[in-house]
């Protein structure tokens, strides 16, 4: 049975999570049947549930209706389901499509300027820079995907962003084939996630698929600094920008001045930048180069002075070398999120 004979014209989304929960609605509020399923049960969930079922969805908790899924138009899966669930097997079985919350989302989104993130480490910082110093340009612009709030989101506000930081994991690439981003950025590559993952391999193919629909016009942010990154974008059409913090670049950290350069002139002092490690001057760095590049209204003077404004009220992100307080001359960092990763921070 191909997926223009099936019987049903139903969507089913698995995973009640936010980005599950997200996708239904926008899927509801456009008039589509919608099936929903998730195998656990929790209040949150519950209360989700009663939520869906509300708008018109049917809803299934506990269980999922294996042959339901199956015959649906297209499958919506969630980035914390295992792929290799019974219900993803049977859509795969069937021929049916499965497809992130996000690659909803873009079928709405047409109009807005994508921003897209991805990289083993220093991503969500990265993307929570980047909507910053859009803000801090006066431009309408929001922070979503994998850094906590979903595209679906925004993509059923009546007045959608004009601008959108999208946070990407190798789990969400995987399911979004539609992704063309206005900028695409790479932070850097390093072994992840091999819980889910065979190999090493297998997750960089997926970190690849960023450059999926790569064509002439597209423009790309890159670390100089991660052979791994330079390797992957090999070859890949459009136009790269690099950034570094060793070397000169398009981006780059001056070292013996302690200046940070971009587009050959000076940003701003690194001792501006309110974030500790050089790995996050390379954040700011790659986050600074990608509005830049974005869009020459912001690669004027009064652009440039107000991206280095931005970048110098930006404070780290909970549990991300963040600094909670001082006392006795001792100054208390919060790096909970790197301690619990136990991986290498930066190539």
């Amino acid at each position: 049975m191909t997926v223009s004979e099936r019987p049903e014209s139903e969507v089913a989304v698995i995973g009640l999570g936010k980005s599950g929960v997200a996708a239904a609605k926008l899927l509801l509020a456009d008039g589509n049947r919608v099936y929903v399923s998730d195998s656990a049960s929790s209040p949150g969930v519950n209360d989700a549930a009663r939520q869906l079922s509300d708008l018109g969805a049917v809803v299934d908790l506990g269980e999922h209706d294996i042959a339901r899924i199956a015959r649906a138009s297209r499958v919506v899966v969630s980035p914390g389901i295992d792929p290799g669930v019974e219900a993803l097997e049977a859509a795969r079985e069937a021929g049916t499509e499965i497809v992130s919350e996000i690659e909803i989302a873009l079928g709405y989104l047409t109009d807005t300027n994508i921003i897209a993130v991805t990289g083993t480490n220093g991503k969500t910082t990265t993307t929570a820079l980047i909507g910053h110093i859009l803000r801090g340009l006066g431009e309408d612009a929001v922070d979503a995907g994998n850094i906590g709030a979903p595209l679906s989101d925004f993509a059923r506000r009546d007045n959608r962003p004009d601008w959108i930081a999208l946070e990407m994991s190798s789990f969400q690439l995987h399911d979004t084939p539609g992704l063309d981003p206005l900028v695409g950025v790479m932070t850097n590559l390093s072994p992840d996630h091999l819980d889910r993952y065979q190999t090493a391999d297998e997750y960089y193919a997926d970190k690849q698929l960023l450059f999926s629909n790569a064509s002439h016009e597209s423009i790309w942010v890159l670390n100089a600094d991660d052979p791994r990154v330079e390797e992957m974008a090999e070859g890949v059409p459009g136009r790269k920008h690099f950034f570094s913090v060793r070397n000169d670049a398009d981006a780059w950290l001056e070292d013996s001045t302690g200046t940070m350069n971009l587009l050959g002139s000076p940003l701003m002092s690194r001792s501006s930048l309110n974030l500790l490690g050089d790995h996050n001057v390379a954040n700011a760095l790659a986050a600074a180069l990608a509005v830049s590049v974005a869009d020459e209204r912001f690669t004027t003077p009064e652009a440039r002075s107000q991206m280095a404004e931005a970048l110098s009220t930006f404070n780290a992100l909970a549990h991300r070398l963040e600094v909670v307080g001082e006392k006795d001359g001792v100054q208390w960092i919060n790096d909970s999120r790197r301690r619990m990763s136990a991986r290498r921070w930066w190539p």
